[in-house]
């Protein structure tokens, strides 16, 4: 089992570098291909959907100088992808073979181009630093929540290589972050799995630590030590604990309460991407 085809989402700026870094070295360590997705907004179609709902027309100046600037925005992204895949040894362009990198055209709304696109993705990688913005955001969300798929966001520019640290609460948005983690973790140097009492739920999920172990040694992952976070704030407990064993990647189940309720109330996911340091994560919903 392992990593075979990964996404990695870029916005057309300077923080797409790290996105595209990370998925370049987990492309050469798994062997993997990298399809990277522009998801940044398609001006000349936006201002030309404005101009008509308001009655208006745009010049074919302004449009041309509209698709001039997101063709400069796609050159952009296909540099620095070849950059990186030509320093992590990877090749770059569309092909057959493993470890390479290619950089798919922006023709669909991101909406659309997400669905297809991570319909059989093992991993979407983006950048902590682009989970800030309010475009790459909303991308997160539809990832995790609406598509499915598991998402890493990556931090620092170390890669996900040494201790690993998992988040067990037994729920099922738990279990396919750990599912989606096993190649990483197969890897991993040590595995440590944290847990905060406060946020366990024995009534509905199964948190104990037996079952977690019988599953991991299937597939020949070890659990380290097992460590209680305490703290009336379970996420940023959870990432203390994670951060003291040393761990480069967190592994946990993203909004395993109701939504609103987080959003209203916070909780331990928004806490997880608030963050500035820390290790990258590993999310599933």
């Amino acid at each position: 089992m392992g990593l075979k085809l990964i996404v990695v989402l870029a916005s057309g700026r300077e923080r797409d570098e790290r996105a595209i870094n990370f998925g370049a070295q987990m492309a050469v360590e798994h062997d993997a291909k990298v399809e990277i997705l522009p998801v940044y907004s398609d001006s000349a179609a936006d201002m030309i959907a404005m101009g008509a709902a308001v009655g208006a027309t745009l010049s074919q100046t302004v449009i041309d100088e509209l698709l001039a600037a997101e063709g400069e925005v796609q050159r952009r992204i296909e540099t620095v992808a070849r950059l990186v895949a030509a320093k992590r040894g990877a090749a770059f362009g569309f092909g057959d073979g493993g470890s390479r990198i290619s950089v798919l055209a922006r023709k669909l709304q991101p909406a659309l181009a997400l669905a297809r696109r991570t319909a059989l993705a093992d991993l979407v990688v983006l950048a902590h630093d682009q989970s800030g913005d309010s475009p790459m955001r909303r991308h997160l969300g539809e990832v995790l929540l609406n598509l499915g798929a598991p998402v890493l966001v990556a931090r620092g520019d170390g890669g996900v290589a040494g201790a690993a640290a998992i988040a067990w609460d037994g729920s099922p948005q738990a279990g396919r972050a750990i599912r989606a983690s096993l190649p990483m973790l197969q890897r991993a140097s040590s595995v440590h799995v944290v847990q905060c009492p406060t946020g366990l739920d024995f009534q509905v999920n199964d948190p104990h630590i037996g079952r977690l172990k019988d599953y991991l040694d299937l597939y020949g992952v070890g659990i380290d030590d097992v460590e209680l976070a305490e703290g009336d704030d379970e996420g940023a407990a959870l990432l203390s604990l994670a951060q003291s064993r040393g761990a480069t990647l967190f592994v946990a189940g993203a909004w395993g309460r109701s939504r609103v309720r987080e959003t209203i109330f916070g909780g331990a996911t928004r806490t997880f991407l608030q963050k500035d340091d820390g290790p990258s994560l590993l999310l599933a919903h």
